[in-house]
């Protein structure tokens, strides 16, 4: 392969598109610098297990950019809404990691999720009866709107704000994407100090009033561990739970039901025992379109990966959702295969470390969502015509529309 046919954008065709034309042709080869996004990538199964079980080799200082990161003059505008940028969980290594994962993880307890499974079931009804008459597009009617009320009360959002606070986590998702025009950087940018204030006006009140709420957690502290600082409670509350407690879940809902309607056989299965089979499709569905890129690394030391030897300091891209179609490891990787013995060995919620703390959590909407759906719309198809279009992201793999007819 040539140089670039081995660079990787995922915002631009064909990666956009599929971006299993990259992963496929790539995990012939050892980890390859990508141009467009400056880092190696790494997308064998085997390598990325390497790389996630060694954080001792493989930092994961740089896990996702940061906001300060961008062009200067978006620093400045940055800097005069007092926006504050502290590492993410993600992002920290150890011994800094575990205090500060242990109280987030108060947060997606079973208690927790359990106790979250009544509004998930009423929000999931609600949306339902909402539908228009006969068809739905399942990501902006059902999907959005699903995840935005649950992670909202996660949170401990007022469900009044949602709107409001979606337009602020796009704005954060765009100042994580090194590929976006430093426009739309800047237009984000001045969004962040109000954002900022918002929250800290959340943080001081639930100071004065803590709730059963991760805000409360991270402020007054859990399992143990001591509250956090508020510019740090700020930055998880932006990042790690409000943008990846949306788009990953709102993805992998869709995909799912995609999946489960794209194939005859798989929605009998579906509909025949949902309780069973649901597990199985969203399992199998988290691997073979992981919502979730992956995440970036950083080497420590002088060290060798596939194949490739690599200097103290270099920049890696985990690519988690080449890792699940790994044929070496998946058989058959590209079919939705409801009884693959060892797809619970996806990466689409890494492992690890660093594996995510919302996946049960996740697993608990996705189930209900389509549970809800397969039951009240037995009759549901994909719309005469309709053919998937996938965002144009830099972190993740989600559909633009899912449109159906019943």
């Amino acid at each position: 392969m040539t140089a670039a046919e081995l660079d990787f954008n995922p915002l631009v065709s064909p990666h956009r598109e599929d971006p299993h034309l990259f992963y496929r042709a790539a995990r012939a080869h050892p980890p390859r610098m990508s141009p467009t996004l400056g880092a190696y990538m790494v997308t064998r199964y085997a390598d990325l297990r390497t790389v996630i079980d060694d954080p001792a080799t493989y930092s994961s200082a740089p896990a996702v950019p940061k906001i300060y990161a961008n062009a200067p003059e978006v620093v400045e505008v940055l800097r005069r809404g007092n926006v504050p940028e502290t590492n993410a969980v993600v992002n920290e290594d150890e011994p800094a990691h575990t205090p500060i994962r242990r109280v987030f993880d108060a947060g997606f307890t079973g208690p927790r999720v359990r106790a979250m499974l009544p509004t998930m079931h009423e929000t999931a009804d609600a949306l339902i009866d909402a539908f228009p008459d006969g068809r739905a597009d399942l990501v902006g009617d059902y999907a959005v709107p699903f995840v935005q009320t649950v992670i909202s009360a996660i949170i401990g959002f007022p469900a009044e704000d949602t709107a409001q606070i979606q337009v602020w986590t796009d704005d954060q998702t765009t100042l994580w994407n090194p590929l976006a025009p430093v426009e739309a950087h800047l237009a984000s940018a001045e969004r962040m100090g109000e954002y900022t204030r918002y929250l800290q006006a959340l943080i001081d009140e639930r100071r004065a009033r803590p709730r059963e709420d991760l805000l409360s957690d991270l402020i007054h502290g859990a399992n143990g561990y001591p509250g956090l600082p508020d510019e740090y409670t700020q930055c998880i509350v932006r990042g790690a739970a409000r943008v990846a407690g949306f788009d990953t879940t709102r993805d992998a809902i869709t995909s799912t039901m995609y999946a489960v309607l794209a194939d005859p056989s798989i929605r009998e299965r579906v509909l025949a025992d949902p309780v069973k089979t649901i597990p199985r499709a969203t399992e199998e569905v988290l691997r073979r379109d992981a919502p979730h890129r992956g995440l970036f690394r950083i080497t420590t030391r002088d060290t060798t990966l596939g194949g490739t030897d690599l200097p103290a300091g270099t920049p890696l891209l985990l690519l988690f959702g080449s890792g699940n179609r790994d044929e070496t490891v998946f058989p058959d990787p590209d079919a939705v295969d409801l009884d693959r013995p060892n797809v619970r060995e996806h990466l689409a919620f890494g492992r690890g470390l660093h594996v995510c703390p919302g996946a049960p959590m996740a697993r608990a909407e996705i189930r209900v969502a389509l549970e809800h759906l397969m039951r009240r719309l037995p009759g549901m198809s994909l719309a005469p015509g309709y053919e998937p279009v996938y965002i144009a992201s830099y972190f993740f793999r989600g559909l633009e529309s899912l449109d159906v007819v019943w």
